[in-house]
């Protein structure tokens, strides 16, 4: 018997498994800091996976928490609002620590990329010719794009969406297929074949709402396997994978939407997420935005002391790793949470005004 649905855990789960996987990842980049006998070898690298994850699970919950407002143009500022909230003011609290240190010691934050960041983009989150001061940021431009595009779509008639989605993926496969990546930074991310795994998720959230979920199950264990395969394919040699735009979406992305897809059509039957991933996946973003400067610090701090034997690199990793979490779960409760708490007060403001109306 389905069950009614109100919000999947298995979302929450799920961005906690990719943001995990995403810390693995830099864990073993800072690792590299440390003198010891490596743990970690490049086939961490796979974690970097966990950014499809969390696309496919934005463009998901974009069609989800929207189902009842679509074709509501005057729902569009609310849902900007809620977006604006959520991403940027903890993005510019982490960034702005970020850049106090990058002005001090401009070596321990940027040196990797061998260019001078534009901070202002940086704090706006738009794309600039380099990565922003806080690399991870890259993928935050490609949220804000795709909810920039996707709140226009608010404005059109519900049973349109399916149709604008298409007509938006096929842009995109197309001029990403004509277009080679170009130099300009705007042009790149337009055509960006990632933005497919955006509208990936859209769709499942799609069949969602109307509560399709044939052969559940089925569709899980299939989106496990194929990335059971992705992930055996590339384990030797991940990093060209990822820097291949078509062959991360079809590697990652694909499969991710099948896993979404069956995963939250098993909860709709009855199945729960694990809570610790839930509780994992309520701090991912926190975690996400500070996990790589703590990994660094961490590394820089306990690197003259590390000895050459494994041990001391497990034991920097797992304080490293425990850090991070705890940082994560305090902004969580301090900053996320009332910024939640306003954003929900501010959008059933405006839309009561416009009931008004």
């Amino acid at each position: 018997m389905t069950k009614p649905i109100a919000f999947f855990t298995a979302l929450q789960a799920l961005r906690g498994y990719a943001v995990l996987a995403v810390c693995l990842a830099h864990l073993q980049g800072s690792e590299g800091k440390l003198p010891g006998a490596p743990i970690l070898g490049t086939w961490a690298h796979i974690g970097f996976a966990g950014v499809d994850l969390f696309f496919v699970i934005s463009g998901f919950v974009m069609v989800w928490v929207t189902r009842n407002i679509q074709g509501n143009a005057a729902s569009i500022p609310p849902f900007f609002v809620g977006r604006f909230l959520r991403i940027y003011p903890l993005w510019w609290l982490v960034l702005s620590a970020m850049v106090v240190v990058w002005m001090v010691r401009p070596e321990w934050v940027y040196a990797r990329h061998h260019a001078q960041p534009n901070i202002v983009l940086s704090y706006l989150l738009l794309p600039a010719q380099g990565l922003p001061l806080h690399a991870v940021g890259w993928t935050l431009i490609h949220e804000v794009w795709f909810y920039f595009i996707f709140g226009l779509m608010l404005s059109a008639p519900k049973k349109a969406l399916p149709f604008l989605l298409l007509g938006w993926g096929t842009i995109v496969a197309a001029a990403a297929i004509v277009l080679p990546a170009p130099n300009n930074p705007w042009i790149a991310l337009v055509r960006h074949p990632l933005t497919l795994e955006f509208i990936l998720g859209a769709f499942v959230g799609l069949l969602a709402t109307k509560k399709y979920f044939p052969l559940s199950q089925v569709l899980l264990r299939l989106g496990l396997f194929w990335l059971l395969l992705s992930c055996a394919s590339i384990i030797s040699n991940p990093t060209p994978t990822f820097e291949t735009e078509w062959l991360r979406v079809f590697l990652f992305g694909c499969p991710f939407a099948l896993i979404l897809w069956g995963w939250v059509g098993s909860e709709s039957q009855g199945a729960n997420a694990p809570a610790w991933a839930c509780s994992v996946g309520d701090w991912s973003y926190g975690l996400y935005l500070i996990h790589v400067p703590v990994f660094v610090a961490i590394a820089r701090l306990f690197a003259p002391v590390s000895g050459p034997g494994p041990i001391d690199n497990l034991a920097i990793l797992t304080l490293s790793f425990a850090t991070a979490i705890g940082i994560a779960y305090v902004l969580h409760i301090t900053i996320e949470r009332p910024i939640a708490r306003l954003s929900k007060q501010i959008i059933n403001f405006r839309h009561s005004a416009v009931r008004e109306k």
